[in-house]
């Protein structure tokens, strides 16, 4: 096998400055199984690559041909300052992130089965993200050794987004996730403190904020799970996740299903779904009062899907009645809440059938001995 290899080279493969590799054009270099493949500088990919053993690359990465992944994997172990990884939008069977360092990826980097995060920070370059396949999994993830940039993956259950800001390690979590599921996550670091939230939040988080795209499906049932590092919070018993549509406001509580750690090294869950864009931790406002949000669409387009009633969850032993014009009762429930399909309106009936658009009236008993609040919604 070695000396099939040593042939090839002769073959395919010149020497650039007695250390760099270079594979010519129009020519193809296979790494077979249990073969290693050791470059201590840089290596240059002109034609075709084809690994199905390993490769170990020290220096600059250009890959301006094919590269097959095959069975194989790649570890880029420079111990510099900074490793450049051109992969020019190719797939890794699987990738080893070690050495130190950064490693920096101009184009987008498809993960076919593992990335796997040893030590040094694989940071975005021109906008690149890393994108896992479909049933594609990561180790590893660390202040050391994580993704400084966009990341997305797809799959169903929980989905882990291995992101952190270069010298922190700061990972998100969607939860509950249906089949189907592509998520997109991108931190945003602040360099102020800019967020606005409305009245439910007293103080939002001077650090960061994350965007989430998601494709083809809504998160109606999922949760998002956020990282508190360094924040400046005083616990997190009463801080929740936030969410907007518009990056710096107003956002608005998504309150808090389950928190560890704390302020300084923690994470909080949502208690309600992420049907919105960008996500950021606050200190929920100790105002217990009742707001309800009167406009209820039928569309199930992630937008006033359902009867939003604020700090609900404050009174366990409520009640809500709705009423048509007429004054007959049409719906009615003990324990009303915001995350439970099952005990929220959206439109249906107590018996479950559809009920027409039109203006229609609430009264919100909050059980707790407490005058009962009514007023009217719109039902779209």
């Amino acid at each position: 096998m070695k000396t099939s290899i040593s042939l090839l080279f002769i073959l395919v493969v010149e020497i650039a400055n007695a250390q760099d590799v270079i594979i010519k054009a129009n020519t193809t270099l296979s790494i077979t199984n249990g073969t290693t493949f050791t470059i201590g500088n840089a290596l240059t990919n002109d034609g075709t690559l084809v690994n199905n053993g390993s490769i170990l690359i020290g220096g600059q990465w250009v890959n301006n041909g094919t590269y097959t992944p095959g069975t194989g994997s790649i570890t880029f172990n420079s111990t510099a300052p900074v490793q450049v990884i051109n992969h020019n939008a190719q797939a890794f069977n699987r990738l080893t992130i070690s050495g130190g360092g950064t490693k920096q990826f101009l184009a987008d980097i498809v993960i076919n089965q593992e990335l796997i995060l040893t030590d040094g920070i694989l940071e975005s370059s021109n906008n690149a993200k890393i994108e896992f396949g479909s049933g594609a999994i990561f180790s590893g993830g660390s202040d050391a050794s994580h993704i400084k940039g966009t990341v997305q993956r797809t799959g169903q259950g929980t989905l882990v987004f291995p992101t952190g800001n270069g010298q922190a390690y700061l990972p998100v979590e969607l939860l509950n996730t249906p089949s189907g599921t592509t998520g997109i996550i991108r931190l945003h670091e602040l360099a102020s403190p800019t967020l606005t939230g409305n009245s439910t939040l007293a103080t939002l988080s001077d650090k960061r904020y994350w965007e989430l795209v998601v494709q083809d499906v809504i998160l109606t049932q999922s949760k998002i799970k956020l990282p508190s590092r360094n924040e400046s919070f005083n616990s997190l018993d009463n801080v929740v996740v936030a969410g907007s549509s518009v990056a710096l406001g107003t956002y608005t509580s998504l309150e808090q299903s389950d928190f560890s750690g704390s302020p300084a090294s923690g994470s909080v869950t949502s208690n309600l779904a992420p049907t919105t864009v960008f996500y950021t931790l606050a200190s929920a406002s100790t105002d217990a009062t009742i707001k309800v949000y009167n406009a209820v669409s039928v569309f199930e387009d992630g937008k006033n899907d359902y009867l939003q009633i604020e700090n609900i969850s404050k009174y366990p032993q409520n009640t809500v009645s709705i009423f048509n014009r007429w004054g007959d009762r049409v719906f009615q429930v003990k324990g009303y809440d915001n995350n439970d399909r099952t005990k929220r309106f959206a439109g249906l009936s107590t018996a479950g059938n559809i009920l027409p658009s039109g203006t229609y009236y609430y009264t919100v008993n909050p059980g707790d001995g407490s005058e009962a609040i009514t007023g009217y919604l719109h039902l779209k």
